[in-house]
């Protein structure tokens, strides 16, 4: 029998209720003649019927919703996945309500689309979205709420998280995230966080948990994470919006601790957990000093005649009557192209009043992802991630700042890399610490050895002045009150890294992280207290 790639159909509440039996043709049509079509299982037409029951009994805002729809998608394993769209009426889409079903046929995620959506989601008492939402837990599970708990660490606003208790402790692969509008109504509900595959996850009752006994003190924990936490500068720290100029707001630089790391350790080992996937930590990986010699020289182009030159550099032969000129979008600054072809073109970018050099890259004119070969076509040994450093720093040292001595790589080689194409992200250094947004970007081709981009818009072309080093608290202290405001916590997780792999038997290992606050992330160094716009700068999300 031919597989359904995805099928539809319409039945009206009432007509799930009817005696008529309920027919499938791979095309959508509902017929009642059997020898057309394919039956959807009885058993599965009274499932349906009785989700629909029980969404409107735990969701009073349903009691319009009189017309329904079935969307039904075949899985690789040859069952349904089964979602049921809730209108008032056939004609009017909107408001609409659609909730999925599990695989017994329960009533699972879902989401209510207003006919007038609310604008911005105006926010109400957190305490009130905690209270709805856990009044909700208990319609919808029962009295222990199915062995989910409140999760104080991921709930904000209008969102309250929920995590699945196991040994007493949290499971931060299952979870239950549900939304509340001012009204006090929950209109979604999804799974959030660290999520185990969908329907390829394996059962909980499949999974082995550790004995929260076998986990290190919290003592060595702590111990295990002081390395992480690291002094970082900030030349320029974001620290809000302007709504009537639509403008970023900036502080004055700013010297800070925070946390440097995948944010688990492994309760067994002492050991970090790789960064799951996705994770912001990945960008911002400390690497060792790199020292440089810039040439000193500062590099200019102020017509489509330097502009040949400066392209010729970077291996793309051009003809100044082939040169358009104009203004960047991102940067406002000078721009020159050159179109290599019908796809990709050669784009300098310059300041616009002193002609000086700060990017070159080439860029699909669709602006397409470019995809990225894992290795040689034809055998060629590509130049390894290592010389390609050194002709990255060899750039940098051509066309960056002349006063800069020392720039630290940030990011993991295996973030940076993306087959044939080699990326490194610097940042310079002052009295051996990393200043964050003080970055250049530099990309090469692993194949030519040639640099393929080269971006300079956020680097200082004179020598920043800092906060003073030596007025900042120890660590000691610093990490003190970190860990006061945000204690480890002791916790299961299965890394995403395991989730995505081909590994079917992954299972949750026991880890310590942080309690995780949206308010105190950063630490100013000068004060020894929580900064609350460190937010603006990383978010643990």
């Amino acid at each position: 029998m031919k597989k359904l790639n995805k099928v539809i159909f319409l039945v009206t509440t009432a007509t799930l209720l009817a005696t008529t039996p309920i027919y499938l043709t791979n095309n959508g049509q509902v017929l009642a003649e059997e020898s057309k079509a394919k039956e959807l299982a009885p058993e599965w037409k009274g499932k349906v019927e009785l989700a629909i029951q029980k969404v409107k009994e735990r969701l009073p805002y349903l009691a319009d919703f009189s017309y329904s729809t079935l969307n039904i998608r075949e899985k690789k394993d040859g069952t349904n996945r089964i979602s049921v769209i809730l209108q008032t009426s056939k004609e009017k889409k909107k408001p609409s309500f659609e909730f999925s079903l599990d695989k017994q046929g329960n009533p699972d995620g879902f989401s209510y689309y207003e006919e007038f959506p609310e604008e911005g989601r105006p926010e109400i008492e957190h305490d009130k979205v905690k209270s709805k939402a856990t009044d909700f837990m208990k319609q919808w599970y029962g009295p222990d709420m199915g062995g989910f708990a409140y999760n104080p660490n991921y709930s904000h606003g209008n969102e309250a998280h929920f995590t699945k208790l196991v040994n007493g402790l949290p499971y931060l692969n299952i979870n239950v995230l549900l939304t509340v509008n001012s009204k006090g109504e929950v209109i979604s509900k999804g799974s959030g966080l660290y999520n185990l595959g969908g329907d390829d996850a394996p059962a909980l009752e499949d999974l082995k948990f550790a004995d929260p006994k076998e986990a290190i003190s919290k003592d060595q924990a702590e111990k295990a994470f002081a390395k992480h936490l690291k002094l970082f500068y900030l030349k320029q720290p974001l620290e809000g919006w302007n709504e009537k100029t639509k403008e970023y707001l900036y502080g004055s630089p700013t010297l800070r601790y925070k946390s440097e790391f995948s944010e688990f350790i492994d309760a067994k080992t002492g050991m970090e957990v790789p960064p799951y996937v996705g994770s912001t930590k990945e960008e911002s990986t400390y690497n060792p000093i790199v020292r440089v010699n810039p040439v000193g020289k500062e590099v200019t182009v102020k017509t489509p005649e330097e502009a040949v030159a400066m392209f010729a550099a970077f291996g793309i032969e051009s003809k100044a009557e082939k040169i358009k000129e104009g203004i960047s979008e991102d940067t406002k600054g000078k721009e020159y192209t050159h179109e290599i072809n019908k796809d990709l073109e050669a784009i300098i970018v310059t300041e616009e009043e002193t002609g000086r050099f700060m990017s070159y890259g080439v860029v699909d004119k669709k602006k397409k992802e470019r995809e990225y070969p894992e290795e040689d076509p034809n055998g060629k040994k590509w130049i390894t991630p290592e010389e390609s450093m050194k002709l990255a720093i060899t750039a940098l040292e051509k066309y960056g700042p002349k006063h800069l001595k020392e720039v630290m790589p940030i990011g993991t080689a295996e973030f940076r890399q993306r087959g044939a194409e080699q990326g490194f992200k610097f940042v310079s250094v002052h009295e051996g610490i990393p200043v964050l947004d003080d970055e250049i970007s530099i990309r090469i081709d692993r194949i030519t050895g040639e640099v393929i981009g080269l971006h300079m818009e956020d680097v200082s072309w004179e020598p920043l002045i800092l906060p003073d080093l030596k007025k900042a608290v120890s660590h000691e202290q610093a990490l003190k009150e970190y860990l006061k405001v945000r204690p480890l916590e002791l916790q299961y997780f299965t890394p995403g890294a395991d989730i995505v792999s081909d590994n079917p038997s992954y299972q949750p290992i026991l880890v310590y992280r942080t309690a995780i606050s949206l308010d105190h992330e950063e630490i100013d160094a000068l004060t020894g207290k929580f900064t609350t716009t460190g937010e603006m700068h990383y978010s643990p999300y």
